[in-house]
């Protein structure tokens, strides 16, 4: 059964927040930028394998269109400014998962297994 989206629900806004939400929580109280960033990238793993699994899940493949390349584009203007000197792992880790969303999300429309 082909999971389908409600045109009125801010799936966009929802998923960006279960995709970045946790990583920000683990980062503030462990004080780790690698560890928060793995929670985030296990976040976006566990989406691009079974998106149907859980509505969440969903909601954060379909943030992944543009999430990660919002998130590589601010990286590199902390960079840029001096604020995250050694932030080039963590842009490039964003645009390769944005990029592989990209097109699990566009393999997923072909077969059928969701509609968005």
């Amino acid at each position: 059964m082909p999971v389908q989206t409600v045109p009125f629900v801010p799936i966009f806004i929802l998923g960006g927040i279960f995709l970045i939400a946790p990583g920000m929580i683990v980062t503030l109280f462990t004080n780790s930028d690698p560890l928060g960033f793995a929670v985030v990238m296990a976040t976006a793993i566990a989406a691009l394998i079974r998106p149907t699994a859980s509505w969440m899940l969903f909601a954060v493949l379909c943030s992944m269109r543009t999430v990660p390349f919002i998130v590589a584009a601010l990286t590199a203007v902390a960079m840029k400014i001096g604020l995250a000197k050694h932030g080039l792992p963590y842009l490039i880790a964003y645009i390769v998962i944005g990029g592989v969303a990209q097109l699990r999300i566009r393999s997923l429309r072909r077969s059928g297994e969701i509609d968005i």
